[in-house]
């Protein structure tokens, strides 16, 4: 792996760790994703005693209403993450890592859960391999994951966005002979905040705000150079408030996938 890619790795850590005092401030998205995953776990919680893996945890999900799970490994990139994380849930076993490059054995989990991560990983592919490797034969898979034309309000703007993988894109990671894909749908999820600037800084508060890896972006971008600009920008986000408020869209893949080699 090359010093460039080790160093967006250090980039993305700083950011997500700084971020951990405020993100449960702004995870209104994070919070209805999750609550869409565990409610498909509750239906389908065949495994027993199961060692459950949290790829991308943040500072942490309960698990608790899930009664098959017995022991919880959570994974972040980001230390400051897994400090609140064990504040919020001690008996959770911490692992600081790149959902790239799992410091996991073969076979060592039954069921890998992540909400609303791994669209930040350089290869979303490998990370799906990973996972692969650590979840034994017959292990559950459930995910979600930030899909194409999300954001769209921001590109409107004007404003740089990522340019996430398509459901299409996303389901090839699951390589046919390695998976069954039981269940993938993709959810237009919207959000609404008061303001311009609340709606902002529910991006940076989760560590979101900024994009490591400039190809992936969407290069139309505005110029920010004073008040003035920054009005003009407010005016042309109020065009498209609702009764709920500004709203910012995300459009989620959700996956259950199964283990079959």
């Amino acid at each position: 792996m090359s010093i460039v890619v080790n160093q967006l790795n250090n980039d993305v850590a700083d950011r997500f760790s700084a971020a951990a005092s405020s993100y449960q401030a702004h995870d209104v998205l994070q919070r209805i994703a999750a609550k869409h995953l565990l409610a498909q776990m509750s239906e389908n919680n065949a495994i027993s005693n199961a060692c459950l893996l949290d790829i991308g945890c943040g500072p942490g999900t309960s698990f608790s209403s899930i009664s098959t799970i017995k022991e919880v490994i959570g994974v972040d990139i980001a230390q400051g993450m897994l400090r609140t994380l064990k504040q919020g849930f001690p008996h959770y076993s911490a692992l600081c890592a790149d959902a790239q490059n799992l410091p996991i054995a073969n076979n060592a989990v039954e069921v890998i859960y992540s909400n609303v991560a791994l669209q930040w990983c350089g290869s979303l592919a490998q990370a799906i391999a990973e996972a692969n490797r650590v979840l034994a034969f017959c292990g559950e898979f459930y995910g979600s994951i930030v899909a194409k034309n999300s954001l769209h309000q921001l590109t409107d703007l004007g404003l740089n966005v990522n340019s996430f993988l398509s459901e299409t894109e996303i389901q090839d990671c699951f390589v046919a002979q390695d998976w069954q894909i039981e269940h993938i749908e993709t959810r237009a999820i919207t959000v609404f905040f008061d303001d311009l600037k609340s709606l902002l800084q529910s991006i940076k508060g989760v560590g979101a705000s900024t994009v490591a890896d400039k190809s992936k972006l969407n290069q139309r971008h505005v110029t920010l150079r004073g008040r003035g600009d920054w009005q003009k920008l407010v005016n042309q986000a109020e065009l498209r408030r609702s009764p709920e408020g500004l709203p910012l869209t995300y459009n989620i893949s959700f996956i259950k996938a199964r283990k079959t080699r």
